[in-house]
């Protein structure tokens, strides 16, 4: 029985650590864009 419940402890610490290892970071990391307009590269239309 002891060896039983210490299997049990164990396998608890390890998947208790891999959920931890592998757990989504949910921090953002989000740089600040600047707008900048550019200019339009379209043709000017031709009368016609």
């Amino acid at each position: 029985m002891k060896k039983l419940m210490t299997l049990m402890l164990g396998a608890a610490l390890a998947f208790s650590a891999v959920a931890v290892s592998f757990a989504q970071d949910t921090t953002k990391k989000t740089s600040p864009k600047k707008n900048k307009k550019k200019k339009s590269t379209k043709a000017p239309k031709k009368d016609g």
